[in-house]
């Protein structure tokens, strides 16, 4: 079910609206398999913005998300933390390399690591080169299991600073990568020494220069008739996950349009604390981070950042590429493992096209009637095709399609799909083993066989195939 669609467009252009059409597709689509209660997304593609909703909240009240929902955005509350450090270091209130012991109440000669201290660059970056504390460790399980949902959480930001005391660090800072939220929560204290507000007012200082006026910093009870409901891997209710420390970490609940808000920004605003908040400070084989943001880049994306969140009961994602002009956002109230893998085929999915744009994805636009009519959709595919100043279409996307309809048990659809493909690259070993496989499942065992030996006159030294043709082979002579 599509519901509460909201488009603004600085200018209203076609491939835009084909874009915004094809993401209403593929979030429905995704829906449709059952795993995901409802989804809330946004893009932002040069400059115009698009944003939706849909599925309900619950199956008893039948309520979608709106305007007004809240959403615990968990771990991307980071990055708000991060862009007050970045402009903490512009404002020359410290330095990357300053050691934090400066900030902090005691002298706690335990936090160097064989005379290498802790630093700002290390909160920033996961780098701290200690473990989260045990009794803080102890809080963040026991409110991720909700046992605080009606009882006060007894740790406080003093509790860490006694932990802090006899915390030894295994390693020296800045050499390992461990994601944590104690990294987050120091520097938020810190930003209170420098500036000498507490943290709340000064991120509600930088969310006032944002313009978003519907976001809040742990205030869960007063906006808890706003605030979404989530659902935990089991399907059961989730509880709030209260943070018990300053909210560097964690804590921020936001409305869509106020995290577009914030997205749109990063891609306008021009303002020297993001380019410095999103530059690269750590890097090792698997993590790129900046001042908490995940950092990359791409080929055809160029350089990007994001963070995602993920709290007892929502699941949150925020992509920025500034080289190529565009971004995402999505939010969903279900954790299960089944939904998080929906949530990342659908992010995927709209990443793709909004990296192509504005050539529109052609699969989307037959998608509807392929349901219905696979070869007036493969027809009409071809045709639409030879378009290449409109359209984009690649064999191998129709080779991820296909397989879609595979896992979703719609073998006949698949097969359909396969053979399209083929028929647009017919020299592609990997197409014929596709339609191999989605013949072999579909119990079209001569068939199957066929394609496997399409794949070998293609490629010769394919074993998989080798193998797959004489274990039909077996099951032939058996039938017979």
């Amino acid at each position: 079910m599509l519901l509460g669609c909201q488009s603004e467009q600085k200018n209203t252009i076609e491939p835009f609206e084909l874009l915004t059409e094809s993401v209403d597709q593929y979030a429905e689509n995704i829906l449709s398999r059952g795993n995901i209660n409802s989804m809330s997304v946004a893009i932002y593609q040069n400059g115009n913005t698009y944003h939706n909703y849909y599925g309900t909240i619950d199956s008893v009240s039948k309520n979608p998300p709106n305007n007004q929902t809240l959403f615990e955005i968990a771990s991307i509350s980071k990055v708000f933390t991060g862009s007050l450090m970045a402009k903490a270091i512009l404002d020359k209130k410290m330095t990357l390399d300053t050691d934090i012991r400066e900030f902090l109440p005691r002298a706690y000669p335990n936090l160097a690591y064989e005379g290498t201290p802790v630093t700002i660059k290390n909160l920033v970056t996961h780098t701290l080169g200690f473990e989260t504390p045990k009794k803080l460790k102890n809080v963040y399980s026991k409110i991720f299991s909700g046992e605080y949902a009606k009882n006060p959480i007894a740790y406080t930001i003093e509790d860490l600073f006694d932990e802090l005391e006899i915390t030894a660090l295994s390693h020296a800072p800045g050499s390992y990568y461990e994601y944590n939220n104690v990294g987050p929560e120091i520097a938020a204290y810190i930003l209170e020494q420098v500036y000498k507000k507490p943290y709340p007012e000064l991120l509600n200082e930088f969310l006032k220069e944002i313009g978003m006026k519907n976001t809040y910093l742990q205030d869960y009870d007063y906006h808890k008739d706003r605030l979404i409901h989530g659902y935990t891997e089991s399907g059961a209710l989730a509880t709030i996950d209260e943070n018990p420390l300053l909210g560097g970490a964690s804590g921020i609940i936001t409305t869509l349009p106020d995290l577009m808000k914030f997205m749109q920004f990063q891609l306008e605003a021009k303002q020297p604390f993001i380019k410095e908040a999103t530059r690269t400070l750590f890097e090792n084989e698997e993590e790129s981070v900046g001042y908490f943001w995940d950092v990359g880049y791409a080929e055809e994306e160029g350089f990007y950042y994001l963070k995602s969140g993920t709290s007892n009961g929502v699941q949150s994602i925020l992509l920025v590429c500034p080289d190529t002009n565009y971004g995402q956002i999505l939010l969903m109230n279900t954790t299960s493992e089944e939904a998080v893998d929906d949530w990342i085929r659908l992010y995927n999915k709209i990443e793709y096209d909004l990296i192509k744009y504005p050539k529109i994805n052609l699969w989307s636009q037959v998608a509807p009637l392929f349901l219905n009519d696979s070869k007036e959709a493969s027809k009409q595919y071809l045709e639409l095709k030879k378009d290449t100043v409109h359209y984009f279409a690649t064999a191998n996307y129709l080779n991820k399609v296909g397989y879609d309809f595979l896992y979703q048990e719609q073998t006949d659809l698949a097969i359909d799909v396969f053979k399209l493909a083929i028929s647009t690259d017919p020299e592609n070993a990997n197409l014929y083993d596709s339609l191999g496989e989605a013949y072999y499942k579909a119990k079209q065992y001569k068939n199957a066989k066929e394609s496997y030996e399409n794949v070998l006159k293609l490629d010769s030294n394919n074993t998989h195939a080798e193998k797959n043709i004489k274990e039909i082979n077996l099951i032939l002579e058996q039938s017979n």
